[in-house]
């Protein structure tokens, strides 16, 4: 028996049998050791993916009890079928806060009950490959992102992204014609957003968001539409640093936007990433207040003449 606790300290207890752990997550699990003396297999092993069975490649740990002297024996444990979505899915909307527990809320309502929030934004980004100039890519509604010359908060800060990208040039809502370009949208200051993530990929993906929380609030199925907002969970969710997107399906999350800068909202593959799957999310503030946000500074380079 396995219970375990989410990244947040104050989640619910749940009791599993086995545990999907995503790109970007992690989990506290607390072991009962009430079973016989002896050693036991522990197995990692990986999800939609078949490698296991071709090349039976799986992590492999023991649970020893101080006094045994029985080795650990029999075949490994299986654990649930790889390709079983239904079964990942159901365990990930299992895992609620605990709301009985007195703790810092960290949001500005002051608890994880969102229902009353009012969304300032939705983004619903679709996650696909292309070629694009010959070349395989990866996108965010069409878009492959090209990484500029001038980073873009220099850029921002001292030409307001002239010259360097244009500001919402791209949909966040809808698919746009298949090119290469510096994805760059605005996130309005201490709003929140709705982001749909949509998996068009035959595997798992997973998104993450610099500088923010995600509060998630429903996996779906089928095509997103406004009225899916009916089975979201908006009263004990979970907040967390990366959200899995499930082949084939939607994972929508709201954000709390009061951080201002330019945050990378990318897949934590490192090669949907490496080939474009990611775009830029500019929250600007007019304060210039340093507290809210660390000034750029200007750098000086002197340069000596070495005597020949």
């Amino acid at each position: 028996m396995v219970v375990v606790e989410t990244e947040g300290s104050y989640a619910n207890q749940i009791t599993l049998d086995s545990l999907d752990v995503h790109v970007g997550q992690s989990y506290s699990v607390l072991v009962t050791a009430d079973q016989v003396t002896a050693d036991y297999f522990i197995v990692a092993s990986p999800k939609m993916s078949n490698v296991t069975e071709i090349s039976g490649l799986v992590g492999i740990g023991l649970l020893h009890y101080d006094n045994s002297t029985t080795p650990s024996t029999g075949p490994l444990p299986s654990g649930p079928h790889p390709f079983d979505l239904e079964f990942s899915i159901n365990q990930a909307k299992s895992i609620r806060w605990n709301m009985t527990a007195g703790a810092a809320r960290p949001n500005p309502q002051g608890t994880f009950n969102v229902t009353n929030v009012t969304l300032s934004q939705t983004f619903i980004l679709s996650a696909s490959t292309a070629e694009i100039n010959g070349a395989p890519r990866y996108t965010v509604n069409n878009v492959s992102y090209l990484t500029p010359d001038t980073p873009l908060k220099l850029a921002d800060q001292f030409a307001n992204g002239s010259g360097v990208y244009v500001l919402d040039e791209f949909s966040t809502n809808f698919t746009n014609p298949e090119s290469m370009g510096v994805f760059v949208a605005t996130g309005k200051h201490r709003g929140w957003i709705e982001l749909v993530f949509k998996n068009d990929l035959d595997v798992m993906d997973t998104w993450h968001l610099d500088g923010f929380g995600f509060y998630v609030v429903s996996f779906g199925k089928g095509k997103w539409s406004p009225k899916s907002r009916s089975t979201y969970n908006l009263s004990d969710l979970v907040v967390r640093s990366s959200v899995q997107v499930y082949p084939g399906r939607w994972s929508a999350v709201y954000a709390y936007l009061d951080n201002p800068g330019m945050w990378n909202l990318r897949s934590q593959l490192l090669k949907n990433w490496y080939l474009g799957q990611e775009l830029y999310l500019r929250v600007y503030d007019v304060d210039p207040n340093p507290a809210k946000e660390r000034p750029l500074h200007e750098i000086s380079f002197y340069v000596e003449s070495a005597n020949l």
